[in-house]
């Protein structure tokens, strides 16, 4: 195979590659008589995209330059990366490269690629064949009943509006409308989640035919790949797609160069368990709304009491020799009902009776720095033998 491509062409195949990194880390190229397919799939299975490039993209194409069969061309794969590597700024490829030479190196089994830039500058990039086969999928895109042609501005503006850690995301269609809501694992509380819900009317379509209503769910990443590739080359964007569980297949072509599929797997939302999470959640939020503070203290209180019971037993040592007071009740009468509860809360579980005795085996430590913990301490009173007078003369 042996190709040239002219320098505003060169931008949109370097975009080609950067949307495709996004999918998958191998590149598969493949040569037929009449164009070059570029093919992808991610590490899971769940996306495969593919961009045809008829002939006319090309300024020359020979499908199998190298070959010695008359209807062999090239069939091979790339690491990803290696692709990238050529193609680092497609932005401002057009204005840098004049023309790009495509060719397969039959002796060194390499693919190469050369830019020929301004001011006689020529980069050529020696990119490894990993394996000699082509991949491809099977898909259906014309005997769908529903299918929606929309502008790319539109569904990133109304994408904006999700979290960027949302992994997946809903459509719900209908002859009336079309709702997007990012999806939520039934399982998760949903009263700590955000919920995004977009309702947008059949009008702001391109295109509308919704032949059979569902709901599809399929991944919000390379949803967001596809919809910036379709925006890098202001294309309209075609979503194709029949029932839950049938993959969805979504088109950006200009026509007559190039033509590019996007494949995403589909599966439906547990809208039921979803809608019953919803409801328990609200009637929760309802009862704690409606629930008194009282109500609220008392069910605190047993954890309380729990609690403080705890840090007494552990600590119980250290207030055998605190004298409790007894003129509790004078205090009582200048409190309301609900502080009144409280001392009698502390009353209780403070009262002498309820602490237990200390460890025999601290008896001894307390008796030691016994004389600390009081008032005056008499240095004189100690008697026995001075081991060491005091060194100042006074």
């Amino acid at each position: 195979m042996k190709c040239h491509i002219p320098g505003p062409n060169v931008k949109v195949l370097g975009r080609t590659i950067h949307a495709l990194a996004r999918f998958g880390d191998e590149l598969y190229l493949e040569s037929l008589s009449d164009c070059i397919l570029l093919r992808t799939l991610n590490a899971a299975e769940s996306a495969y995209a593919m961009v045809k490039f008829n002939k006319n993209f090309f300024s020359y194409f020979n499908y199998n330059f190298y070959s010695t069969e008359e209807n062999e061309g090239l069939k091979c794969k790339i690491s990803m990366k290696s692709a990238l590597h050529t193609f680092k700024s497609p932005t401002h490829m057009d204005k840098q490269v004049e023309n790009l030479e495509i060719k397969l190196d039959p002796v060194t089994c390499k693919l190469i690629f050369q830019l020929k830039c301004k001011y006689g500058i020529v980069k050529t990039h020696y990119v490894s064949i990993l394996d000699c086969k082509a991949m491809q999928a099977i898909y259906t895109k014309d005997l769908v009943p529903n299918r929606i042609t929309s502008s790319q501005r539109m569904l990133t503006e109304a994408l904006s509006n999700f979290q960027n850690s949302d992994d997946q995301v809903t459509l719900e269609v209908s002859s009336q409308s079309l709702l997007m809501r990012n999806y939520i694992d039934s399982n998760l509380d949903l009263c700590k989640i955000i919920r995004t819900q977009i309702n947008i009317k059949p009008s702001e379509f391109d295109s509308y035919i919704i032949g059979a209503e569902t709901i599809i769910t399929f991944t919000l990443k390379e949803f967001r790949a596809l919809l910036a590739f379709a925006e890098a080359l202001s294309l309209p964007l075609q979503l194709h797609f029949e029932v839950t569980g049938k993959p969805a297949v979504f088109i950006v072509h200009n026509g007559s160069t190039f033509e590019a599929h996007f494949v995403l797997a589909t599966s439906k939302p547990d809208v039921a368990t979803q809608a019953s999470s919803q409801t328990s959640s609200r009637i929760d939020k309802k009862r704690k709304e409606n629930s008194s503070p009282y109500e609220s203290s008392a069910k605190k209180k047993p954890h309380m009491d729990a609690e403080i019971t705890k840090c007494l037993e552990d600590d119980s040592h250290l207030f055998n020799d605190i004298e409790m007071p007894e003129d509790v009740s004078t205090r009582k009468e200048d409190l309301n009902g609900q502080n009144v509860s409280q001392v009698h809360f502390v009353e209780r579980n403070m009262h002498c009776d309820d602490i237990p005795a200390s460890p025999t085996s601290r008896i001894k430590i307390k008796s030691v720095f016994k004389r600390c913990f009081e008032s005056t301490f008499d240095p004189r009173s100690i008697q026995g033998v001075v081991l060491a007078e005091n060194s100042d003369s006074d």
